[in-house]
């Protein structure tokens, strides 16, 4: 089931409204981790998640009978290390990889598109000077320039010239543009993740606050669920929108105490 992103700028609206309240009986979650559970960092290895948050995943994943995922961008590896095992289900690498419970699945790539892309990455930021922070997730090498953003026009001529030579697709993100080998989205993600339990029969819910979330958006609006932008509004197929990771984790808590 090949999925691709979204393009489709027809259907964007700004949203302002905050989201209505978790159904925990009816609802299934599809959350984004950086910029959504956890505030984003200059550099990605510094992001964890408070003990709170973690105790506040694992009940949430429990009165809602486990019908709660992570799709991040981050490798699975990355997200149990940050998230030590709060929820039981996640998608990682925008859905290259897909965790249900203990069982992880992955897309089939071809590997030597990425091993070319990594050399020419080396070999250009040298040659620029650019102290870039490679990311490398086994199916893309994502860039962080957050803590050199003047930098950012040479970053992304950078990733689009060895995309173009290597046969590569470019997601970008904030601060952060990613060379991927596989045609999967968190929308792909979504949709493999609702086909099954605990997740069928109910309304999906997707809260993202990047670029890359737009296409878990699209999916969970084809399904009867909606969007949740986190941030400031801007342009997006979400039809709500929460302050930051701080509303979340509240919209979360009031999910619960409702329930």
């Amino acid at each position: 089931m090949a999925m691709r992103a979204t393009h489709n700028t027809a259907e964007l609206s700004t949203p302002f409204a905050a989201p209505p309240r978790l159904h925990v009986r009816e609802n299934a979650l599809f959350l984004d981790l950086d910029g959504t559970l956890v505030d984003i960092q200059e550099r990605p290895h510094a992001v964890h998640a408070s003990p709170t948050l973690k105790a506040l995943l694992r009940r949430v994943s429990d009165i809602m009978s486990g019908a709660i995922a992570v799709v991040t961008g981050r490798s699975l590896g990355d997200l149990d290390e940050i998230l030590e095992g709060a929820v039981d289900h996640a998608a990682g690498v925008h859905g290259f990889e897909i965790q249900r419970g203990s069982r992880i699945t992955r897309d089939q790539i071809e590997l030597s598109q990425l091993a070319a892309a990594r050399t020419d990455v080396r070999h250009l930021l040298q040659q620029h000077e650019l102290p870039a922070l490679v990311e490398d997730k086994h199916a893309s090498l994502a860039l962080h320039y957050r803590h050199i953003p003047d930098a950012e026009e040479t970053v992304q001529r950078i990733v689009r010239e060895i995309a173009a030579k290597c046969g590569l697709r470019v997601l970008q993100g904030k601060m952060v543009v990613e060379l991927i080998a596989t045609a999967r989205t968190k929308g792909y993600a979504v949709t493999v993740l609702m086909a099954a339990p605990p997740f069928t029969g109910r309304t999906p819910i997707a809260l993202g606050d990047d670029r890359t979330d737009e296409d878990a958006f699209s999916a969970v609006k084809r399904m009867g669920g909606f969007g949740v932008l986190v941030g400031e509004p801007r342009p997006s197929h979400a039809d709500f929108v929460l302050a930051g990771p701080a509303a979340v984790a509240a919209w979360l808590d009031s999910g619960l105490r409702a329930a």
